[in-house]
């Protein structure tokens, strides 16, 4: 820790993760480091264990010590982009370090998370320490928090684990306090808070739990009131509560501090452990602390301003008031909501439909509609489905026909997100008809609109621009800013695809329209469909350029769903232009992931088995299986294509035209009949290889038509010039003999294995001599393919030598060895050299025979030099 405050007090910020169980000192560490340096300045703030975490409540924490402009930017909504940036700023006019703690990151709001993205992939311009505390035993796969800590930059992390204290450890601390040390490691693990508890109860008890709460029994019940009273308020109470609801005499504050129990900073009382808090919380009979809730509330509410919503939900819950709870979730839902943390605006909004049974239909209907779009944002869909169903029914029983058409448009929405094309079609329709008669309507806009973007998203260009243009004439004669801008985005959408200027033009005025009124959503369509149409046009320049404006809109925003779409477009644009590590690496993320909507994962299964075909990876047989039954149920082309593609080079690869799926047919069929240059040049190439269909050139994108033409030097070309080698050697293998040559040379440059293997059986079979050996014998009799030094190097791995060791074990430079040990952790679909270890344990690989003699002969050989 102190290194790195070093390294950023010289200007090159730092993050330092601080993690363990609770208890094991998190917080002790950081007061020692802190209390050690002259730092300018320190900034401490925390999250807390509300039932729903106040939107970044740590920067409010901060406020105080920081500059005016950032204390009024705080509350305002849709600023949260400026907010961040302030903060930064403040930071970086420092001419001193500064320690920057936000604690207990494991119940951060999405806010809050931003934020840490925010500052993280910044630090290192800045004169500052970031130290992020979490507990990482309540983690789960899905915690949000995990994402962050995976995308935070490797070279200014610093990684801190907490240990627990060895038996020697506790034993000396038992020895100082006079205190037999029998037991106490068995039963608290090393844990220093469970020790210290232990051993301030003057004998160990059957549980650390009992030994918080025989300490605060044995308080007079003046004290014990005031620790029952901290004990519902997570992390701090505010003295002035305190003294509004209990009014305690000096002394007894006194006794309550001196318990070791409870400590105060002038402000505020806390427990000094979470853990404590939560035992004597348990410890409260029901009916206590609800009335313990309600006082605090009942001040709460009558402080009135710069109370958070959260805080009175919780009190509210706790006081078991259903009316003050379903009053403050929605508030609290609607503010997190416009903060852009969709996460806790659904969880809020969920907290209030428990109680909703009390609201007029009317009202329960629209709290549906607005939790099930906030599902939508986070990639909850069927959640998002499932209370939109409901809502329709309520609209159906009230006979609400512009209200149930739009649910009905919802639904469409949803369905097809969920990868279901014919229920989307199926609500879409019923929609239209149900509002055919509401010409005005704004509802009946949004049905056509929707209508334009199933047939954008199904290839169906001129029914979409009919449709669009519909919507977009009655948006803009009933004056619908929102519906105008979804419609423009489909037929401009439609028309990009087709190559035509004028639709890039529609979506960027999509674009411009939703970000000055803020419609996040349609902010996200517009990025998405710029980006996934300059991919599919080619155009990786351009979608560069997108990727990068989006992730600053993105950055300060909880939309999950559109997040994740991006990158799985940023997957395939990596995979085509030769980046294959970084389309694996965001791919295997996206496939690993939970809740990954279905067309987002159609694009991430199809790179990833596409990669480990072409690199004779294991694996990619059980993805493609996978797309297969997903693209199907899009039945949309730009998801059947890829995977098609797919199932026909899997049939190259095996030299196998005679066991090409179905598939493949199916989907050559469905790009001839809407005329998708780029789906059809890539499917027709690859029937025409395999023998499956006929056709020539027309109609197919520019060089794949050069290659069916059999202009093969040509389209080489102009593979090159568009940055795709694996096509550029499929092109120049076409050729003579230097060509066929460039083009395995290529394919061994991508580490395309198994697409090389073919490319030699192609040159032998045309005569060609003279060809190196490809892959050793024992690189296939392993379970993850790797080569003989590969495996060497692994084995080497497993006993803890650094690059550096190993380059001097086996004599070669440094930089080769980082090449071996990529090569490895790619093979092995792993991102460490601890992962890549224990994974070649269990699936056998460094058990695999030879290899543990090879190891101790190259160790005989080495050392001999």
């Amino acid at each position: 820790m102190q290194g790195a405050l070093d390294v950023a007090g010289q200007g090159a910020g730092r993050t330092a993760l601080v993690c363990g169980e609770a208890g094991i000192g998190k917080t002790s560490l950081l007061t020692q480091l802190v209390g050690g340096n002259g730092v300018g300045r320190v900034l401490w703030g925390g999250c807390e264990a509300l039932f729903s975490p106040r939107p970044l409540g740590p920067l409010y924490d901060m406020a105080s010590a920081m500059g005016s402009k950032l204390q009024a930017l705080l509350g305002r909504e849709g600023h949260r982009t400026e907010l961040f940036s302030c903060f930064l700023s403040e930071l970086q006019e420092s001419s001193d370090p500064t320690i920057v703690v936000l604690e207990d990151l494991h119940w951060a709001d999405a806010a809050t998370l931003d934020l840490v993205k925010f500052l993280a992939r910044r630090i290192q311009r800045v004169r500052a320490l970031l130290v992020l505390t979490y507990r990482d035993d309540e983690l789960g796969d899905r915690h949000p928090l995990q994402l962050v800590l995976g995308d935070l930059p490797a070279d200014a992390v610093v990684r801190v684990p907490l240990l627990p204290l060895s038996e020697a450890g506790v034993a000396e601390l038992a020895r100082q306090s006079s205190h037999s040390a029998e037991g106490i490691y068995a039963t608290t693990g090393g844990n220093p808070f469970f020790v210290t508890e232990a051993l301030r109860a003057e004998g160990l008890p059957v549980s650390v739990r009992d030994a918080v709460l025989a300490r605060a029994a044995r308080q007079p019940p003046a004290v014990r009131a005031l620790l029952d009273l901290a004990a519902i308020v997570p992390a701090r109470i505010e003295i002035e509560i305190v003294e509004a609801v209990l009014a305690p005499a000096p002394e007894d504050i006194a006794a309550a501090l001196a318990s070791g129990l409870l400590i105060a900073d002038g402000r505020t009382y806390a427990f000094r452990h979470e853990l404590a808090r939560i035992a004597v919380e348990q410890a409260l009979p029901a009916p206590m602390a609800a009335a313990l809730h309600a006082r605090v509330l009942a001040f709460l509410e009558q402080r009135g301003q710069g109370v958070a919503m959260s805080r009175l939900v919780h009190h509210a819950s706790g006081a078991g008031d259903a009316q003050a709870v379903l009053k403050y979730a929605l508030q609290a839902g609607n503010e997190a909501a416009a903060h852009g943390a969709h996460c806790e605006a659904a969880a809020l909004y969920g907290t209030a439909l428990v109680h909703a049974d009390t609201l007029a239909p009317a009202d329960h209907a629209q709290l549906l509609g607005d939790l099930s779009y906030q599902c939508y944002l986070v990639e909850q869909n069927d959640d998002a489905i499932a209370t939109r169903l409901e809502a329709l029914a309520i609209w159906r029983e009230l006979g609400d026909v512009s209200q149930e058409g739009r649910a009905l448009r919802w639904l469409s929405r949803l369905n097809w997100f969920g990868g279901r094309r014919q229920q989307a079609e199926d609500y879409a329709n019923q929609a239209v008809n149900l509002l055919r008669d509401l010409r005005d309507d704004e509802a009946y806009a949004w049905a056509l609109s929707n209508r334009s973007q199933l047939y954008m998203l199904s290839g169906h260009t001129a029914e979409s621009v009919e449709w669009g243009t519909r919507a977009i004439e009655l948006a803009t004669r009933i004056g619908s800013n929102e519906v105008l801008a979804h419609a423009l985005n489909n037929v401009g959408t439609a028309r990009y695809a087709e190559g035509e200027e004028i639709g890039k033009a529609m979506v960027e005025q999509s674009l411009r329209i939703s970000l000055a009124n803020d419609y996040e959503e349609h902010v996200a369509r517009s990025y998405v469909n710029l980006i996934s149409t300059a991919v599919k046009l080619r155009d990786y320049a351009q979608a560069l350029r997108q990727i990068e404006d989006s992730a600053a809109y993105f950055a300060p925003r909880d939309l999950d769903s559109w997040t994740n779409y991006i990158r799985s477009w940023q997957a395939r644009l990596d995979f085509e232009r030769g980046n294959w590590d970084a389309a694996a690496s965001e791919a295997l993320r996206l496939v690993r992931a939970r809740g990954v909507a279905p067309i987002t994962r159609i694009c991430a299964l199809a790179v990833l088995a596409r990669l480990r075909q072409r690199r004779g990876d294991p694996g990619a047989r059980e993805l493609l299986e996978e797309a297969t039954v997903l693209s199907r149920q899009s039945g949309e082309l730009q998801r059947l294509a890829p995977v098609a593609a797919a199932h026909a080079e899997e049939a190259w690869l095996r030299n196998d035209g005679a066991g090409v799926d179905e598939l493949v047919v199916l989907a050559h069929a469905m790009a001839e009949q809407r005329g998708d240059e780029r789906s059809l040049g890539e499917l027709r190439y690859w029937c025409l290889r395999l023998g499956v269909a006929e056709g020539g050139p027309d109609g197919a994108e520019a060089p794949y038509a050069l290659q069916i033409g059999g202009h093969w030097k040509e389209a080489a070309s102009a593979w090159a010039q568009l940055g795709c080698p694996y096509e550029q050697a499929l092109a120049l293998l076409e050729g003579d003999e230097p060509a066929m040559r460039e083009a395995l040379a290529l394919l061994e440059g991508l580490g395309a294995a198994a697409a090389a293997s073919r490319c030699r059986e192609h040159m032998r079979e045309a005569g060609v001599r003279g060809l190196a050996r490809g892959p050793r014998a024992t690189t296939s009799a392993n379970p993850a393919g790797l080569t003989a030094r590969e495996l060497q190097i692994l084995g080497l791995l497993a006993d803890g030598l650094s690059n550096a060791d190993i380059a001097r074990r086996l004599v070669r430079s440094e930089k080769t060895v980082d090449h071996h040990i990529s090569a490895i952790l790619r093979k092995l679909d792993v991102r460490s050299r601890s992962e890549a270890v224990a994974v070649a344990r269990r699936t056998g690989v460094l058990a695999t025979e030879g290899v543990g003699e090879r190891r101790r002969s190259d160790r005989r050989r080495s050392d001999g030099r």
